[in-house]
């Protein structure tokens, strides 16, 4: 627990200290943030499902799925000298990770389960690909009406009523900026288990595994896609440590996250 703040205050303390520089820092460089959210069927997690490989499970587990979501700081650096392009850019994340693997089987029926949950915090180096400054463009609409007419049965006559409601019309100029970037990044991260949990027929319990390590050090490494608010990312993660003493069980495997800056994206 003392670790989890630990880690809360960090990146609390790089919010407060980013959002006091984002207004003096150099003008080459622009500060961002945002969440991002996603997950992955099969082959993400732990690196062996095999019994004989995990000391705390006895059957072979078979499906696997994944969660994550994060909220990130970031920096990019855009280069003056030629029409305000972004090249390169550094982001920390605080991450939340959700591995599970069962063997197939109902509940009741033999089923059995492995459930890990992680802090992560990676910093990551971007370089970018691809990059538009763009303009958004002027648009109109007409006005439309909508007509209803409802009738009353009242046996001796019928009380007709007919309702028109009218949406007006209207014009948006544009000229907003906004940018389009394709960015590779890789870095390092540190990730810090927040429970562990094994299911037997329907019965839970959490890991207490005396080898079972609460923390490993991992690489992650991946591509995002920038559409002016919104991001698409797609990472692979690797544990260079293992999640056991004595035993060669690491977690890694890919996630697909989309996400959401808070503010519009900035570049220039």
């Amino acid at each position: 627990m003392k670790k989890i703040m630990f880690l809360l205050l960090t990146l609390g303390s790089l919010c407060t200290v980013a959002q006091k520089n984002s207004s003096v820092a150099s003008p080459s460089w622009n500060f961002n943030s945002g969440i991002d959210a996603g997950a992955w069927w099969g082959g993400t997690g732990l690196s062996s499902l095999k019994a004989s490989d995990n000391p705390d499970i006895s059957t072979n587990l078979t499906t696997m799925v994944a969660y994550s979501g994060d909220f990130y700081l970031e920096w990019i650096h855009r280069r003056v000298d030629v029409k305000n392009k972004a090249d390169m850019g550094i982001k920390v994340k605080m991450v939340w990770d959700y591995f599970s693997a069962n063997n197939g089987q109902n509940t009741g029926n033999n089923y059995e389960s492995e459930t890990l949950n992680y802090i992560n915090i990676p910093v990551l180096f971007e370089y970018c690909i691809s990059f538009k400054n763009k303009v958004t463009g002027a648009r109109s609409w007409g006005s439309s009406s909508n007509t209803q007419t409802s009738v009353y049965d009242h046996s001796y006559y019928q009380h007709v009523i007919t309702t028109t409601t009218t949406t007006p019309g209207g014009y948006n100029p544009g000229g907003v900026p906004f940018s389009n970037a394709i960015f590779l990044y890789a870095g390092p991260q540190l990730c810090y288990s927040i429970g562990a949990f094994h299911n037997i027929n329907g019965n839970t319990s959490k890991i207490s595994n005396a080898n079972f390590k609460s923390t490993y050090a991992g690489l992650i490494g991946g591509v995002c896609f920038n559409l002016n608010h919104i991001n698409f990312d797609l990472s692979y993660q690797q544990g260079l440590t293992p999640i056991y003493s004595g035993e060669n069980l690491y977690i890694k495997g890919f996630f697909a996250k989309i996400g959401f800056n808070l503010s519009r994206r900035k570049y220039y």
